[in-house]
């Protein structure tokens, strides 16, 4: 009887423990099933409401430099709210209208049988004018540049053989033998990398101007356009690697393959994060570590990413300080406290509160020294990233939920995270680069 007593305690005990897991795996399907609804259809900002930090205990350090920038950005709202206009609906979507645009003048006059006065029956008198100005458009105008190059071949054709027949060069292209000026080219390429313009939907546009470019004839041209500028390319991406701080991200975008199955493709960005601005953008075929090692071999200093294992494995290199971004870091936890959770809120509250002291250091007066907004901005943010920090290892919670990746991917980054406190020029986040 007290064997089986013994099974049935061992049973009930299994079976329990298998219901607190079937329990804990129904509610991070569950927050994972919100999360997405989320995604979808909330809002997608990742700032918490600003009215929460006016009275959050982190934001009570009254020092003298907080009271001048708070009085500072109460006069600043005080004026914005005193200047602001009533909406006038009846403006119908009224836009500035550039000034270097051509003024074509249309005059529109009475007809000279209303130009009588009724009462006394004289001419009435031109007393001034009202001008009124709407911004016109006229559609894409195609031509053709027919070059007419006359051909010269000496006069004596006997002993002049030798010279043969002479004529002026074309203008060059960067596409041999092609029927589109360069004006045309640039245009493709405009439409379809700055307006995001598909080579098929310009197919179609053309068309309605009696125009017929095939998608694959333009692919062709925009091929060979980027084997021109290629040198171009080359320079810039030379120029911002030999820079000492750039900021890199990428992103995954679908590689079309005839007759094979899609490929998701990796596309960088790299842009320098001080100094000449410049940023080039680099393609591959996977998202291999390999590949942000290739990439980033040329260059040695300051590094801000995310936290991709590509990056930390350049990070192992001595030539390489790794500064992290507090755009990522706060993602996840931004995505728990729209899920509800309180302890959430509580590390977005902490994040603000980081780049809130950016904002008062940016907002500081030209009279103040580099070094005194350094030092500033080093001695409040590093008392908030031990807050951060020592909050991180007092939670509790699950590890695959999105609290628990959360906390986890912070404090993966912790050794990172405060390193953009080094310099002044170095930013919080990586968002200059980020797609």
């Amino acid at each position: 009887m007290c064997c089986e007593c013994e099974q049935l305690k061992t049973t009930n005990s299994r079976l329990t423990q298998a219901v607190a897991n079937l329990e804990r795996e129904v509610n991070l399907l569950m927050e994972q099933l919100k999360l997405e609804r989320l995604r979808r259809f909330g809002r997608s900002s990742e700032q918490s409401n600003p009215n929460q930090l006016q009275f959050d205990q982190l934001l009570q350090e009254h020092d003298e430099i907080n009271i001048a920038v708070e009085k500072e950005t109460e006069a600043t709202e005080h004026i914005e709210y005193d200047r602001k206009k009533g909406k006038n609906h009846n403006l119908n979507g009224r836009v500035a209208i550039p000034d270097h645009l051509e003024r074509r003048e249309i005059v529109i006059d009475l007809p000279e049988d209303q130009k009588i006065c009724p009462v006394t029956g004289q001419p009435m008198i031109r007393i001034g004018e009202d001008i009124t100005e709407q911004l016109a458009v006229e559609p894409p105008q195609f031509y053709v540049n027919r070059y007419i190059r006359p051909k010269y071949a000496s006069p004596d054709r006997r002993n002049g053989a030798k010279v043969g027949v002479k004529t002026a060069q074309l203008p060059e292209s960067p596409v041999e033998r092609c029927k589109a000026d360069v004006s045309l080219l640039a245009n493709i390429i405009v439409n379809k990398y700055a307006d995001h313009l598909p080579l098929y939907r310009q197919e179609q546009m053309y068309q309605r101007y009696g125009i017929k470019i095939p998608a694959n004839t333009m692919c062709d041209w925009v091929n060979n356009c980027a084997g021109a500028v290629r040198p171009l390319y080359n320079e810039l991406k030379k120029s911002v690697l030999s820079g000492d701080y750039v900021n890199v991200d990428e992103t995954s975008v679908d590689l079309l393959r005839k007759g094979k199955k899609k490929l998701q493709a990796r596309l960088w960005v790299v842009r320098s994060g001080s100094g000449p601005p410049g940023m080039f953008f680099h393609f591959t075929e996977n998202w291999q570590h390999k590949q942000a090692i290739n990439l980033l071999d040329p260059f040695s200093n300051y590094l801000q990413t995310d936290a991709y294992a590509g990056y930390e494995k350049v990070g192992l290199r001595n030539d390489i300080t790794l500064l992290g971004c507090l755009a990522h870091a706060p993602r996840r936890f931004v995505e728990a406290a729209k899920l509800g959770n309180k302890q959430a809120l509580s590390f977005v509250l902490l994040f603000n509160v980081l780049y809130r002291i950016e904002h008062e250091i940016a907002a500081l007066p030209g009279p103040v020294s580099d070094a005194a907004k350094l030092a500033l901005r080093q001695r409040r943010a590093n008392r908030t990233f031990k807050r951060l920090f020592r909050k991180l290892d007092t939670v509790h919670t699950l590890p695959k939920s999105t609290l628990g990746k959360a906390i986890n991917y912070t404090r993966n980054q912790k050794h990172i995270l405060p390193n953009y406190l080094s310099e002044l020029r170095f930013r919080p986040d990586n968002n200059l680069a980020l797609f």
